[in-house]
């Protein structure tokens, strides 16, 4: 296809399911090339244990209104089921050698090993993969000295909007997006799951911003008002409907406007908005942890700790953890609005762990997995690191 003129440029998506602020749209729209939007549901990946059908419910959202999004500027969202390799090799039949783009993926183990494999397919065919940074995050860091920097400066950065880019010419099938209720994603109950796509995060940050935040401080520990006055922005961040540098902008520009206005009531809420950076910046942290010692998902971080727990497992207190059935009030009830809900705020995900990990005496590798389907928001570098 492409012998006559630029090469096509296919656009990897990942944890990233957005167009605005998007670096590897825009650097493929900036080729000249026809630019083809792909979306790989990758079945080994769903098959793994800290997954779960209640993320491809949030993603299903994300992913059908980006669909349409692209279909209202003359594009498409092509979408794939297979493993990564298995659809490029498809599409280089179909469209001759082509440009790679993505973002970076600070994601679990068999993220990396399956990145590692596609970038030696890509060598070994003269496919160039541009894998451009996401978030705070910073690749092939030698120390931490100057992370700080580095992360504030990108997040400082101008918001890149909707490039205009060249419909792709392949008469490629747009292929279909697998249904919520796919048997791929698993068949267990999961209760509610908070709404995706870009326009609910866009309404989250609005509603949080103005009104929300207000409390912010004051109730982010609180199990039951929590729910409401934390920015809920999480699950949005975590699969890129929203990214987090537009997040920041739009919270140091309520910010400037708090200050211009004066009197207690905006002093209070500056302090709020204030705190919910700093925790954005902590994000980006805990994720940068995981990208310089990604044996933290298997590894105590403590050599000392390896062993202690794992000949004493008791499968009925696991059990019992799971179902919110240990008799103890608050972890209990904190484990049931989770199965139901996909969310609770930070301190109780913290006494579940600690509640498992010290007084069930469970290996936190038994506990993170199930953890891990629970979450909608289900972040591996904030998830291994706590």
């Amino acid at each position: 296809m492409n012998a006559a003129g630029p090469r096509p440029q296919v656009v990897w998506l990942k944890r990233d399911l957005r167009l605005f602020d998007h670096s590897p749209l825009t650097a493929a729209a900036q080729s000249g090339g026809p630019v083809i939007m792909l979306y790989v549901v990758e079945p080994d990946y769903w098959r793994l244990p800290d997954v779960s059908r209640r993320h491809w419910h949030f993603i299903h959202e994300c992913l059908y209104e980006l669909r349409t999004a692209l279909t209202e500027h003359g594009h498409t969202l092509i979408v794939r089921t297979g493993s990564a390799i298995d659809v490029l090799k498809h599409l280089r039949e179909d469209l001759g050698v082509f440009d790679l783009h993505s973002h970076e993926e600070t994601g679990n183990d068999w993220t990396f090993r399956r990145d590692r494999q596609v970038a030696a397919w890509c060598r070994a065919r003269g496919i160039a993969w541009h894998e451009l940074p996401s978030h705070g995050v910073v690749r092939r860091l030698a120390n931490r000295d100057h992370w700080q920097k580095q992360r504030d400066a990108r997040m400082a950065a101008p918001l890149v909007n909707i490039p205009s880019f060249p419909a792709s010419a392949s008469g490629l099938d747009q292929g279909n997006l697998p249904a919520k209720s796919d048997p791929l994603f698993g068949s267990d109950a999961i209760g509610n799951v908070q709404q995706g796509g870009r326009t609910e995060g866009l309404r989250v940050l609005a509603s949080f911003l103005e009104d929300r935040s207000r409390k912010y401080m004051q109730t982010i520990s609180k199990p039951g008002v929590s729910a409401r006055h934390c920015s809920r922005l999480s699950a949005h961040i975590a699969y890129g409907s929203l990214s987090v540098r537009e997040i920041e902008h739009a919270a140091r520009a309520k910010f400037k406007t708090l200050a211009s206005i004066g009197g207690a009531d905006a002093v209070s809420h500056r302090k709020n908005i204030s705190a919910f950076l700093s925790r954005l910046a902590w994000r980006c942290h805990f994720v940068q942890k995981l990208e310089q010692q990604p044996n933290i998902e298997f590894e105590c971080m403590h050599k000392a700790f390896e062993g202690m727990r794992e000949p004493h497992h008791n499968q009925a207190f696991f059990e019992a953890w799971k179902s919110g059935r240990t008799g103890y009030p608050l972890v209990d009830a904190s484990m049931r609005s989770l199965r139901e809900n996909g969310w609770i705020n930070f301190r109780m995900r913290a006494m579940l762990v600690s509640f498992a990990s010290y007084h069930l005496w469970l290996d936190w590798r038994v506990t993170a997995p199930h953890l891990a389907q629970l979450f909608t928001d289900y972040e591996p570098g904030i998830h291994f690191s706590q």
